[in-house]
């Protein structure tokens, strides 16, 4: 979201390129630059988006972006496409500068027709989302072609997910993707590490992902069904959790951060749901499921317990977890110990080659991972956050951290 970048309001040049670069070396091709307004209404938009390009172009390899128009940007998209068709960091596709956007038309799709249409007069290559009359649940075979038959002269459609559980998600997205292939349309689909409403906004609720291992669900669904490309859900939305860029953190910290403002609370380290995201980046691309050459583990975990008086949880639909999740990435048969310091909870699990997701019980204390191979210690890790009885500064956002052998 160009509204929330992480460097703060007056984010520089260098700040940007900092985000690419983090973004780049996990195999990440480019930005979706969500505005929620462009120049006329509210310029720091277009300010922004302008800088990152000239940041992007910098680059010493080539990262692209493309402007995602949301809410009142979807007025300026004549000057949105104008204005970006020609850099160097744009996205082309076919030689049309892509444009995308989220909500068009409204949430009736009442103004879809016009702005499909404006898109093709510019030349764009157009990937809209949308919200079908059915809105955005999962997504049927009704729903899903309801869609196409809305998408008329538009390359393409974007699914935003997100705000739903990983086997919605995953269902919705190979449902879509049948569809769009069948009729020659282009398929974005979305990944979430984890999303979650602040308690001082209008949307405190939560879908369980069980640490790592829904997001991987989403991957999969994206890579069986053979999606055209798959957005990173995360526009950096502070408030509702699903970032996963690394967090600016000061000296000292240990996995928590203060970014952009205030309001956003304490943000736990997010920066294990795109390290995993790597290995899936890497199979989505080359179609091939990669070979795992090292082992790796990472860890999940909430800081808080259960809701208790005082401290409502957010609203979901099913509950949310209280264990302790961790993927393994593992190059050959191993033993997994989760030990918290001072409790007869630790045990022994044994882990097998392959990606492996896992979960042990939680409860006051810092989580150690211990892995061996062989009676061999081949992993030590002690989490860098404890879990406490009456610590909510997380607001039940996930933390999360990793190690490797």
């Amino acid at each position: 979201m160009v509204a929330w970048p992480r460097g703060g309001p007056q984010a520089s040049i260098e700040s940007y390129r900092s985000e690419m670069r983090d973004a780049h070396a996990r195999g990440i091709d480019g930005f979706a630059l969500n505005c929620g307004g462009w120049d006329l209404n509210e310029p720091h938009y277009k300010r922004r988006v302008m800088d990152m390009y000239e940041a992007a172009a910098s680059l010493a390899f080539d990262f692209t972006l493309f402007v995602s128009a949301d809410g009142r940007a979807q007025d300026e998209i004549v000057d949105i496409v104008e204005s970006t068709r020609s850099l160097k960091a744009q996205l082309r596709i076919d030689g049309k500068p892509v444009v995308s956007a989220y909500g068009a038309g409204g949430k009736r799709f009442s103004g879809g027709p016009v702005l499909i249409d404006r898109a093709k007069k510019l030349g764009a290559f157009f990937v809209p989302h949308f919200f079908p009359e059915s809105g955005e649940r999962r997504i049927t075979p009704t729903a899903a072609d309801e869609i196409v038959q809305r998408l008329g002269s538009a390359e393409g459609y974007f699914y935003f997910g997100a705000a739903g559980s990983p086997d919605l998600i995953a269902d919705s997205i190979a449902t879509l993707s049948a569809e769009l292939q069948a009729h020659d349309k282009l398929f974005m689909a979305p990944v979430t590490p984890y999303y979650r409403g602040l308690p001082a906004g209008t949307n405190y609720r939560a879908f369980e992902t069980e640490g790592f291992s829904g997001m991987a669900a989403e991957w999969e669904a994206a890579i069986a069904s053979d999606a055209s490309w798959v957005q990173i859900v995360t526009w950096n939305d502070w408030a509702e959790s699903t970032y996963v860029a690394p967090l600016p953190m000061p000296a000292g910290a240990s996995g928590r951060a203060h970014v952009y403002e205030d309001r956003f609370g304490e943000l736990l380290s997010h920066t294990a749901y795109l390290d995993a995201s790597a290995y899936y980046i890497q199979w989505f691309k080359t179609g091939k499921k990669p070979s795992i050459s090292q082992d790796r583990l990472f860890y999940f975990y909430r800081l808080n317990p259960a809701a208790s008086d005082g401290h409502a949880a957010p609203h979901t639909q099913t509950p949310l977890s209280t264990r302790i999740h961790v993927t393994l990435f593992l190059k050959a048969p191993a033993t997994l110990l989760v030990d918290l310091p001072g409790s007869d909870l630790g045990r022994h699990l044994d882990v097998p080659a392959g990606i492996t997701h896992l979960s042990a019980d939680s409860r006051a204390g810092t989580p150690r991972f211990v892995l061996k191979r062989q009676g061999t210690v081949i992993i030590d890790k002690t989490g860098e956050q404890p879990i406490t009885n009456d610590d909510f500064s997380g607001a039940y956002n996930y933390f999360s951290g990793s190690a490797q052998a």
